[in-house]
């Protein structure tokens, strides 16, 4: 890619960085309440004050008596400037401790919104720098970021978020440096550190992502293995920091902290359940979630073609190698993931396991798109169009409301049960996206009748969720914007409404300016 191409892809790159940004912190929930959530942020907060102890919760307890997440400590580290400033702005606010917390939430509810936002950035100088057209990694971004459970998770304070964006780094960074098979080529040290920075952090975010960061590094190719080390250097990094932190919580750094779950007695489920209910099943299949996966065939056809891609890099075949690692990364997650005992990942909103591995799907989405025919471009404004209103449900309404009003939250049978959320996960009657849609026709409707919730009610608050038990019953009514949950709690309105028109406006700027970016990239081919 020539410099003034890489510069003109760059800030389209950046361009949307922004605007995406802008649409997910419009579109954002501003609540941290979902049980890994919650112990992830107290960990910040922890982190914050020089600790690791957090509240009980979704905790184990440690031989020092002390509770502690079982979750890694990778993105507790890397929100902990966002939670340090958002406690600091809600002490500055003289709030009572209960709004203190819920404020300190809010701020930090917007990490997610920020990683996504890069996430689709380099998703499109990635696929730019594969060959693909403008117009074509456009739209393939367009499609992850708003046809996929990508934009619910933007909403979360779950690590799928960070997970993805380092799989997409590495897979970046090992096919730019790999890309010169038999010599060195400008510039590939720094893809080798990029490769690096990406397995770091996604095996950081949770250490089941080590096989698949591994993965993500095949585009380095064979022929030179000296230009592994750096990327390597990266996962041991992450490796040792977590035999530090498992260390430190339970006094040997073999303890992960998922106890069986880590080990083969943690997955029991029958292979072909687990891959009909990640692939298909009404509740969870990921064809219905993310739709535009339909295409990816299209996409790895045309990435292992056996012949010069015209636009790819000039050596080694770079674009069929990543189209080898897209093919290998689902080879391993799916049958992986469909053994696991809550291969569901619930609670969540689709197939929370398989988040990871959409960004390189849909790089294949992308070669599918470029050169397509007009039947198969139709075929993708229909995948897009269907994606977009399932994922509309999700991002409408919180996937906790959902859950809590079909009766599958409190959870009424053990996780481990066989049987467990059974109806939501294969009974289309029951399935999570009729129940979001269903939810949102109504509480959108009491809206328009200025039924709005109200929260306030007397009774003690949840310590997780930071309401009582009665706010919890208004809030299966809500609609989950930031904006509109200030006005359930009283919030003035002129503030609460300003800020979010302000948020519009600065998005509408933003996309004529991904516009104009585009328009001047497509211009220079």
């Amino acid at each position: 890619m020539s410099g003034a191409r890489a510069g003109s892809t760059a800030r389209t790159a950046g361009a949307l960085a922004v605007a995406a940004f802008l649409l997910y912190a419009l579109s954002g929930g501003g609540r941290i309440v979902g049980s890994d959530e919650v112990t992830m942020f107290e960990l910040s907060r922890a982190l914050a004050h020089g600790g690791i102890a957090v509240p009980v919760g979704a905790t184990l307890d440690g031989p020092d008596g002390r509770h502690y997440t079982k979750n890694a400590a990778g993105q507790a580290v890397l929100a902990l400037p966002l939670v340090a400033a958002s406690e600091a702005a809600a002490r500055a606010a003289h709030l009572p401790a209960p709004r203190a917390t819920l404020a300190a939430r809010f701020g930090a509810s917007f990490f997610n919104a920020v990683l996504t936002a890069l996430l689709l950035a380099v998703f499109y100088a990635a696929a730019r720098g594969l060959g693909v057209g403008a117009r074509s990694a456009l739209a393939a971004a367009a499609l992850l970021g708003l046809t996929t459970p990508v934009w619910a998770y933007a909403k979360s304070f779950m690590a799928e978020p960070l997970e993805s964006l380092g799989l997409l780094l590495a897979l970046l960074g090992a096919a730019r440096a790999g890309a010169g098979e038999e010599r060195a080529l400008p510039g590939e040290r720094r893809w080798s550190w990029l490769a690096a920075l990406g397995a770091f952090l996604a095996f950081e975010a949770k250490p089941s992502m080590l096989p698949f960061a591994l993965l993500c590094l095949l585009p380095l190719g064979i022929r030179r293995p000296r230009r592994w080390l750096t990327p390597l250097a990266g996962v041991a990094l992450a490796a040792a920091g977590h035999l530090a932190y498992d260390y430190l919580r339970f006094g040997t750094p073999l303890e992960t902290g998922y106890g069986a779950q880590a080990t083969p007695a943690g997955f029991t489920t029958p292979l072909l359940v687990g891959l009909y209910g990640l692939l298909l099943s009404s509740g969870k299949g990921v064809v219905w979630f993310a739709p535009a996966l339909l295409l990816v065939p299209w996409g790895l056809a045309e990435m292992l073609r056996p012949r010069a891609h015209r636009d790819a890099p000039r050596h080694g075949g770079a674009v069929a190698r990543v189209g080898w690692t897209v093919l290998w990364l689902w080879i391993a997650g799916l049958p992986l993931y469909a053994g696991f005992q809550h291969w569901a990942g619930d609670g969540s909103f689709g197939p929370r396991y398989l988040v990871p591995l959409l960004p390189p799907a849909f790089l294949a989405v992308a070669f599918a798109l470029a050169g397509a025919s007009r039947a198969r471009r139709r075929m993708a404004w229909i995948l897009g169009l269907a994606g977009l209103l399932v994922t509309l449900g999700g991002v409408s309404i919180y996937f906790g409301a959902q859950m809590r009003e079909a009766g599958d939250y409190p959870y009424a049978r053990p996780l481990d049960d066989p049987h467990f959320m059974e109806a939501s996960h294969f009974n289309p009657r029951f399935s999570p996206i009729a129940g979001h849609w269903r939810m949102l026709a109504r509480n959108a409707g009491e809206h328009l009748r200025g039924e709005l919730p109200r929260l306030g009610a007397a009774g003690t608050p949840d310590p997780r969720l930071g309401v009582s038990a009665a706010d919890q019953s208004q809030l299966l009514h809500a609609l989950d914007f930031w904006w509109l949950y200030a006005l359930y709690a009283g919030t003035p309105r002129a503030p609460v409404l300003g800020g979010a028109l302000l948020l519009a406006l600065l998005l509408a700027v933003a996309l004529a300016r991904l516009r104009g970016a585009f328009l001047a990239e497509a211009r220079t081919g």
